[in-house]
């Protein structure tokens, strides 16, 4: 259950920078992911030359890290004026070069105060329809939610070591996705109020699931600053599920003061209830903050584990030595968001511990987890296949 409004709040974001553009001077920001760019409508950038083709490179984010991928191009992609012969990670100032076109890869933070008066924007935001408002605390105080569970997968053991919690909510007029059901929760100060519902309602159900496993549930940023609400509702979640172990999981900006963690943490203890990083790897990965709070699970972003195995091996390098750090803090490491067999492989090669995503298993509700179960070999027939 994906609690936090915009877990990149905070973050940079990257642009291309048209560099030799007689005509006029614009940047694209690089906001969808896969960034596909060629000479095909569908593509995230159109570029109209004929050196460029129909699906020429894609950029991916991984974490902070920004990384190219010649797409078997006719003529190429060059970083720096040297052609790609496989991916490559970028920096601020490399130069992109394909076909006639050349790019510039910028990165501006949030405090830089950029203005630019020819960007070319691929999404904009607007405010919540101030009429939804009623709708969504009516919805929370009738408890109009659907609970489903993903499993987390022990690697070496090839089996389920518990679940996440998932809501959803039943009401048709309310955005489907969770994140942006938080998103409006937080707009309208409602989502402490959300994510109790969805951990209390879960736990409440969840402890039905076979073999009393992990049930894994989170909690929003805003719930950190109001403690006590926090540590009674965990208490709730105890009394309701006393037989099964609890993980209580933080996005990365949740665990950004280490001196609240560290209260939270004498009370997970209290409760025998262990504590989760998730979203690890995208904002300010800090090792040396993990030290001074250290959680039971690191859960690494599904921006870090997706395509993984199309990476640059430098970004293989960096994961390694995270997942090599956690194990030396006695952190076990956790990759999400694994759809695919070869994300899998480089992952247990990575050396991680536990995993989760599609491959093996979808969020399902409790009745279908018990008539079908998840399969134990980790792959559950339903995953795509990797490009």
């Amino acid at each position: 259950m994906k609690t936090g409004a915009n877990t990149t709040e905070g973050r940079g974001q990257w642009y291309l920078e048209a560099a030799a553009d007689a005509n006029r001077e614009w940047m694209v920001a690089i906001e969808a992911v896969p960034f596909v760019i060629g000479r095909e409508k569908d593509c995230n950038l159109t570029l109209t030359d004929s050196l460029v083709s129909r699906h020429h490179c894609e950029i991916h984010i991984s974490g902070d890290h920004l990384w190219i991928r010649d797409l078997n191009s006719k003529n190429g992609t060059f970083v720096n004026s040297r052609q790609m012969d496989q991916a490559e990670l970028l920096k601020p100032g490399d130069l992109v070069s394909i076909g006639k076109f050349q790019f510039n890869i910028k990165y501006f933070t949030p405090d830089a105060g950029l203005t630019v008066d020819d960007t070319l924007s691929l999404g904009d935001l607007s405010n919540y329809d101030l009429s939804l408002e009623p709708r969504l605390r009516a919805m929370i105080a009738q408890q109009s939610v659907i609970i489903h569970f993903q499993p987390v997968f022990n690697i070496s053991s090839a089996s389920v070591l518990g679940y996440e919690i998932l809501g959803r909510t039943t009401d048709e007029n309310l955005p489907a996705d969770a994140t942006t059901l938080f998103d409006m929760a937080e707009w309208f100060g409602c989502d402490a109020e959300l994510s109790s519902l969805f951990r209390e309602a879960g736990v409440g159900i969840g402890k039905h699931l076979p073999g009393s496993p992990l049930l894994f549930v989170n909690a929003t940023s805003s719930e950190i600053s109001r403690m006590d609400r926090l540590v009674e509702s965990l208490g709730r979640v105890h009394d309701l599920a006393p037989a099964n172990r609890v993980v209580l999981e933080l996005n990365e900006k949740a665990a950004n003061d280490t001196t609240e963690i560290a209260r939270l943490r004498t009370a997970l203890n209290d409760l025998n209830m262990g504590l989760a990083f998730d979203d690890f790897g995208v904002g300010q990965t800090r090792l040396a903050e993990l030290a001074k709070a250290p959680p039971d699970f690191l859960k690494f972003d599904i921006s870090l584990i997706r395509k993984i195995h199309l990476a640059p091996k430098r970004l293989h390098q960096m994961v390694a030595t995270f997942v090599t750090a956690a194990r030396d803090l006695e952190i076990s490491s956790l990759a999400e968001g694994i759809e695919c067999a070869e994300e899998a492989d480089v992952c247990r090669n990575l050396g991680f511990q536990f995993a989760q995503g599609f491959f093996y298993g979808r969020p399902l509700p409790i009745n279908e987890i018990h008539t079908t179960g998840f399969p134990e070999t980790g792959a559950t027939g339903q995953a795509p296949a990797c490009p």
